[in-house]
This record gives structure tokens, sequence and C-alpha cells, in this order.
């Protein structure tokens, strides 16, 4: 994410791809039934909603205080941003794989996608997506982000008061669902939901502020990228047996901390020449990752295999389960490199200079 003077925070770049990363790990080993590492799953999306509040923050706090922030110029950019990849994808992803809400006619779920309205509609149901409800619960966050800004550059006390306040909105959601009878696999419609996240959001706003004032100490290089390193491996070690477990008692209190240390850390991390050109890949190549891998995997596994009459993934030896796992992520991450630089980015330029005119 640059900031006004196209400025690139490297650090969070990295986080951010290295989250992708976890995410697609997540699911690729989860879906042919090699691991269920649960704390990559949920937590490198927790990180995503701390990482784009950080780079908002420091995107527009400036902007804001001068009194030259445009909110209707803001949500468009915010769109075009998303929209584009994710309509073209939709179309791509195998039929049986979409589900969803049967409460909600195809053609009106598609609407709310498409506007990523879909944020009030019971996201983790009615996302046309693999993944795609955290991007519905983060247009909402884009809707209030004026406000949660105000708050954080109006007065530091308030920021942090606010942020209090939506720790506890949190966790008594968390305990309301997760917590409540039958757990997070019977409430899991109910739990991803915007009051689940908006801690993680609001701490991102405040890392940001914090970085934009120069307020993150300058860490040497080794300390960042230590500190991120360690945290996603003490994610896998708090990993629960139970999935839902991840998010209540110590457990996810824990979790929950090392997002935050993960993203103040990276905040200072400062990269150059070959470093920095590695950096600003894995945050170009971010949203397709996300987005791509589930896409190559189903397609894989449901039009691919069958033809060729193979075994299913899932009955495959390990190696080979693996080998299935590196290779969708590297075609994943080169496919988002190549959408970003051919698709994504000129939409975004030609958008910028139709807003200038």
């Amino acid at each position: 994410m640059a900031d006004a003077s196209g400025e690139r925070v490297l650090g969070w770049d990295v986080l951010r791809g290295l989250s992708a990363f976890a995410v697609a790990i997540y699911h690729l080993l989860y879906w042919q039934g090699v691991a269920s590492v649960h704390t990559l799953g949920s937590y490198g999306v927790y990180l995503f909603f701390v990482l784009s509040g950080a780079s908002l923050a420091y995107t527009y706090a400036g902007r804001l205080e001068q009194g030259r922030f445009s909110y209707r110029h803001f949500l468009w950019v915010r769109y075009i941003r998303l929209a584009p990849l994710y309509l073209a994808l939709i179309p791509l992803l195998p039929w049986q794989v979409t589900g969803g809400s049967e409460n909600l006619p195809w053609l009106w779920r598609w609407a709310l996608n498409a506007s990523f309205l879909f944020g009030f509609f019971d996201p983790a149901q009615s996302s046309l997506l693999v993944g795609g409800w955290s991007l519905g619960i983060e247009a909402i966050y884009y809707l209030i982000f004026p406000l949660l800004l105000m708050m954080v550059t109006a007065s530091r006390w308030l920021g942090w008061a606010s942020f209090v306040l939506l720790i506890a909105v949190q966790a008594a959601w968390i305990a309301r669902t997760v917590g409540g009878p039958g757990g997070y696999a019977a409430n899991l419609v109910a739990y991803h939901q915007v009051p689940a996240f908006a801690a993680y959001f609001m701490a991102g706003c405040l890392i940001g502020c914090a970085r934009r004032r120069g307020r993150l100490p300058a860490w040497p290089n080794s300390l960042p990228l230590l500190g991120v390193t360690a945290g996603f491996v003490l994610l896998c070690a708090l990993n629960p047996t139970r999935d839902g477990d991840q998010l209540i008692g110590w457990r996810g209190a824990a979790c929950a901390g090392l997002c935050l240390v993960m993203a103040w850390l990276a905040g200072g991390l400062e990269l150059q020449d070959r470093g920095a050109r590695a950096a600003a890949h894995m945050g170009d190549a971010t949203y397709g990752l996300y987005l791509m891998h589930p896409i190559l995997f189903f397609w894989f596994a449901m039009r691919v295999v069958p033809a060729l009459r193979l075994e299913p993934p899932e009955r495959w030896p390990l190696g080979s389960q693996l080998g299935l796992t590196a290779a969708v992520l590297a075609l994943a991450f080169a496919l988002a490199l190549f959408s970003e630089r051919y698709f994504e980015r000129p939409l975004r330029n030609w958008s910028k200079a139709r807003t200038r005119a």
C-alpha cells in the first residue's frame, strides 16, 4: 500500500504476502486431508484486517488532517481495487463450490457480490468466492473508516478508548457465537460478521497512524524478520485439535496478540534493492493469490482429475499431495503477479486518469 507520495511500507507487503500464503497452505492441506492448521487459516485472514487498517490509516491520516480527504473518491478507489479481479473470477469457480444461502436468489446474490454489500447479508454464505466473506466485511469497514480514522487522529486517548471498546464487542461476539451451544461448527455463519473482527481493523488504524507520525521504532531489519517468522511458528504451535478453539480462551488472546505484534514489527522493516523488489512482489500478489488458489485447486480436483481417471487428491500419497500444494501455490502466485501487472493495475491507472479528468 502506498501513501500520498507513492511510498510503500514494504514490511507490510511482506507480512501481507506471507499471510496469503498461510491461508492458501491451510486450505490446500485441509482440502486434501493432510493437516488442519486452523490458526493459519483464521489468523492469516485476521492479519489482513490489521494490515488493511494500518495501510489505509498510513495513507489517509495526513489527508484527513489537512482537509483533503474525499469520502466518495476513497470508496471508489477501494472498489476499483477489489472488484475487477473478484468479478472476473466468479465465473471461473466450479459451480459445485459456490454453495451459499438458499434464501438468496442467485441474481440478488450476484448483485450483492458485485457491489460488495454482501457483508450485510451473512457473508460466509452470500459470498460467491471461497474466502470472499472477508472482503464483504472489509467493505463495511471501508464505509466506517473515516469515522474510525477521525477518532484516532483527533485524540490518542479517544483512539485507544475506541479500540478497547471494540475489543470488548469482539470478545462478547466470539463468546456468544463460538462459545455458544454447538460451538464453532454450529455457529459458523453467525460468527463471521462485522463485530467479530472490528478490533483488528481498529488496531491496524492505530498502528498505521503511529507509522505515519514516526512513532514506530526503527528496528534493525533482523528483528522484524525474526519476529514475523517467530509469529507464524507460534501460530502453528498454538494450533488446537478442534476447529474454533483457536478463537477462545487464552489461545485466542495469545493468537490475536501475536497478529498485532507482527504488524507492529513489520511496519518498521526497511528493505533495499532486491529485498524491496521481492517485498513489492509479495504485496502485489497477495490479493490474487488469496482469490485464485481455491479456483486452481477445485478446477484440478473436480475437472482434471476425473477427466484423467485419477484418484481424488485426498487419496494420493503424502509426497504427491505436498507436490500438488506447492504447484498450486506457485501457479497462483505467478498468475496473481500477471493479473496485477496486466489487468488490475492498468484498470486502476485508467480510473485515476478518469478521476483527474
